[in-house]
């Protein structure tokens, strides 16, 4: 799922060069996102930043497309979101959090990382899509925001493993959320897994150090035989078969394919 703004907006993952300290994460969520995460980034039901990050603008990230932005509204194009205010909401009662994490995530276009959006832009971002949003939990859905990008991010730097020498450093250049659209992975799991379908899917574009753009397809499933830092979420990433080369680096990991199968029948 990309000179930053004094106050960027949510998203999936996000930038920003001078971003304050960030606070530190609640130290236990609950091992279910809270209902006010039904959003995107991913998130149960598409279309809120949630598990995501925004890019060097602030914007939310491209899972969050279809913004339903008005004619005056300017958008980021790289997520199709605008800036989300670090204001309290009309009728928020409970205050939020202003402070944003940086993530591990490089940016593609700039030096430094992306920056994740504070509980503040969150509550406004799901405002924004009409989701249910409850302001008390904010804490908790942005640390599983952002706990998610990080594993996903994770994996994407495994399958970069063998590219390390011409590449050490690969970033993030850009994602799009895609959760009305099965992967075709999603669809044979969604006929034969106990995962059923998946509640989001984004594609991250990953730029291996200016040789190639590679876009990766990330699944997420809700799981409850999943407890990996106390979410229970099963993220299955992996190069799209755009070339000959994605397909021979699927065929270099025959483990991964093993685990991915065992996991789709009896969790990871």
């Amino acid at each position: 799922a990309p000179s930053p703004s004094p106050s960027p907006p949510p998203g999936c993952p996000m930038h920003a060069a001078a971003a304050p300290p960030p606070a530190p994460p609640p130290a236990v969520v609950a091992a279910k996102l809270p209902a006010a995460a039904t959003g995107s980034c991913p998130m149960r039901g598409g279309g809120a930043p949630a598990v995501g990050a925004a890019d060097e603008t602030g914007g939310a990230s491209s899972s969050c497309s279809s913004s339903g932005a008005t004619p005056h509204e300017v958008l980021d194009p790289r997520n199709m979101m605008p800036v989300f205010s670090q204001t309290p909401a009309r009728d928020q009662t409970v205050p939020l959090s202003k402070q944003r994490e940086v993530s591990s995530i490089p940016k593609a276009d700039e030096a430094g990382n992306w920056v994740y959006p504070s509980p503040q832009q969150f509550y406004h971002a799901l405002l924004r899509r009409n989701k249910e949003a409850e302001a008390d939990v904010m804490g908790a859905v942005v640390y599983a925001h952002n706990v998610t990008n990080e594993r996903t991010w994770n994996q994407i730097l495994e399958w970069e493993q063998p590219y390390r020498r011409v590449c050490p450093t690969p970033k993030l250049l850009r994602f799009v959320g895609r959760s009305e659209e099965l992967s075709h992975g999603a669809w044979w799991t969604s006929k034969f897994s106990y995962l059923g379908k998946p509640f989001d899917r984004h594609d991250w574009f990953v730029d291996r150090c200016g040789l190639k753009t590679v876009r990766y397809v990330i699944d997420y499933y809700d799981d409850p035989k999943s407890t990996e830092d106390g979410l229970e979420i099963t993220i299955d990433t992996r190069p799209a078969l755009d070339s000959l080369a994605a397909a021979a680096d699927r065929c270099r990991r025959p483990l991964w394919q093993l685990q991915r199968v065992w996991g789709a029948f009896f969790g990871r």
